[in-house]
């Protein structure tokens, strides 16, 4: 299966900061798997510049080692190692070992929410906050035969049924994934809670404008609830405020601009609206502890650290 990708700056001209990686979303191909290497330049490393991936994917790294930013995390994959990436995610691949090869599946957001993964659950929370795992070799060969007999099968174009097999071993994968995630974690599963729900809601909006808007009340008005409810729910589902998640958002961001980009602290005050430099550091500082230029220096991204 060949997936159709595009690159999308969020700028119109200037420098580029971030780009969109959109998956091709006309409903054929809803699923897709691919090769990586340490030699091409491919989508896990193309233009080592950060990215937004607007798909749900995974990474298995099968030879060789990777160094790769997700969030705001480092980490280093290594032989049998697996990396998840959920929509909306930054992703920052920064070198591959001339000997990497990785097996990669990416789905559209749409395919992964029909298996009603609310993003306010421990599931999706602990996927989220843990994306890199290790894999046991039985687990590894698993879910790599499922992969490819997904591909083998998707090479049958001629069979009458040929989307709805492939639409259901595709669940299978995702399935296997789930399951691995579960597997040796105690993980309570909650209904599709009303609290669920807002939850999901304010993440979407929080996404699109957190630049822009900080206040608790600007998200808990367009959620139609109050702004200490949001906080509340927030609290439940993360052990963050809506307050301290909005501050959070923001300084991922201000972090892996800062970290991976050559962006002075002008610019990245006036790309995270903030009113002038002064204020920008001020707020990076009562977050991390030091100015943002002294963040720069320490944290030129200390890749290839054990996480």
């Amino acid at each position: 299966m060949n997936g159709t990708y595009r690159n999308i700056s969020f700028r119109d001209g200037g420098d580029k900061v971030f780009s969109e990686i959109n998956f091709d979303e006309e409903g054929r191909l809803f699923f897709d798997s691919f090769f990586i290497r340490g030699n091409e330049n491919d989508i896990f490393c193309m233009e080592n510049i950060p990215h937004i991936v607007n798909a749900a994917g995974l990474c298995i790294c099968l030879e060789g080692s990777a160094d790769v930013v997700i969030g705001s995390q480092s980490y280093r994959l290594r032989k049998g190692d697996m990396c998840s990436v959920l929509p909306r995610t930054i992703l920052y691949a920064i070198r591959k070992s001339e000997d990497f090869k990785g097996y990669a599946c990416v789905c559209t957001p749409q395919f992964l929410m029909s298996f009603n993964i609310p993003l306010g659950t421990p599931l999706y929370l602990f996927v989220r906050d843990n994306p890199c795992i290790s894999l046991g070799e039985q687990e590894c060969g698993w879910l790599l035969k499922m992969c490819r007999l997904l591909e083998e099968h998707a090479a049958r174009k001629e069979h009458p049924c040929g989307m709805d097999i492939s639409r259901l071993l595709a669940s299978a994968v995702v399935y296997e994934v789930i399951g691995i995630y579960r597997k040796g974690n105690v993980i309570e599963q909650q209904p599709f809670s009303r609290k669920s729900k807002y939850y999901a809601e304010f993440v979407r909006l929080l996404t699109a404008n957190y630049a822009q808007h900080r206040s608790v009340e600007f998200y808990a008005d367009r959620l139609c609830i109050t702004p200490r409810y949001l906080s509340a729910i927030c609290k439940e589902l993360t052990g963050m405020t809506a307050t301290e998640s909005i501050n959070n958002h923001v300084m991922v961001n201000a972090r892996i601009l800062l970290a991976s980009t050559d962006m002075s602290v002008l610019q990245i005050s006036e790309e995270l609206n903030f009113p002038n430099p002064s204020f920008f550091s001020q707020f990076f500082k009562r977050h991390e502890g030091v100015v943002p230029k002294t963040y720069r220096a320490m944290h030129r991204y200390e890749v290839g650290s054990d996480v």
